[in-house]
């Protein structure tokens, strides 16, 4: 109950008062779809990180600042070795079979988030032909937009995040124990960083400017021929605008 109604009420007033964009309106179905696949590239890739999961939740949800960056990059490594037994191999296999899981859910996760930008792009185009606009309804166009890009923006980058804490316990256990079996995960990770770099190509910018020029039309009650804008190219993003919520 709490995750699913409480959490996300309370994130998107925390990032109202924080003055983070932050949509009330309906979510698509692709966006749904969206924010459910992120879910594992925002959190903690070991079960036994407790700690930082609970701090994921409430920065997933936006509860909390989202710039405030959970952990570090040993976090995995120290989370791993704690659950070791008498040998070495089962933590090879769980770090290969990690990065594995991830490279695989990237694909689905690239083709959902271009959907949901295509959406965006007619969400935004479509503006310019309702006959009477309401000054909340552009709003929340805008703030929806900002939402979506800066979420896909912030996988990305903890995409990549998850990829260099994996390396940082391969290196060290490599360290610790050298044996044949390292050889399969960084044969995941080498495939898991390959995977990664196809999400460059995704149009929403760097972390610190995913909301840059995302605009609406003005409000207008009267028919007659549409404004000629849309995106402001030197609009200054929000100040540590990093979005997300179910």
């Amino acid at each position: 109950m709490i995750g699913a109604y409480a959490m996300p009420f309370a994130g998107r007033v925390a990032a109202e008062v924080r003055g983070e964009p932050a949509a009330w309106s309906i979510l698509t179905d692709d966006e749904r779809e969206l924010r459910a696949r992120a879910y594992r590239f925002l959190m903690p890739a070991h079960e036994w990180q407790v700690p930082e999961r609970a701090l994921a939740e409430l920065t997933r949800h936006r509860v909390t600042p989202a710039p405030l960056r959970l952990g570090t990059r040993r976090g995995y490594w120290d989370a791993l070795i704690f659950s070791r037994g008498t040998s070495p191999a089962p933590l090879f296999r769980r770090i290969a079979q990690d990065a594995e899981q991830d490279r695989m859910l990237i694909p689905l996760l690239r083709e959902t988030a271009l959907r949901v930008l295509e959406a965006d792009e007619a969400r935004l185009r479509f503006l310019l032909y309702v006959t009477v606009l309401e000054e909340n309804q552009a709003q929340e166009a805008a703030l929806r937009v900002a939402e979506n890009r800066c979420l896909i923006a912030w996988v990305r980058a903890e995409a990549r995040e998850r990829a260099l804490r994996y390396r940082y316990a391969l290196e060290r256990l490599a360290i610790e124990a050298p044996q044949r079996a390292a050889i399969e995960p960084e044969r995941a990770l080498a495939a898991l960083d390959a995977e990664i770099a196809t999400l460059d190509g995704l149009a929403v910018g760097a972390l610190d400017a995913c909301a840059e020029a995302v605009t609406a039309p003005a409000p207008r009650r009267a028919a007659g021929p549409p404004p000629a804008i849309v995106p402001a190219t030197d609009a200054p993003p929000p100040d540590g605008v990093i979005l997300f919520k179910r």
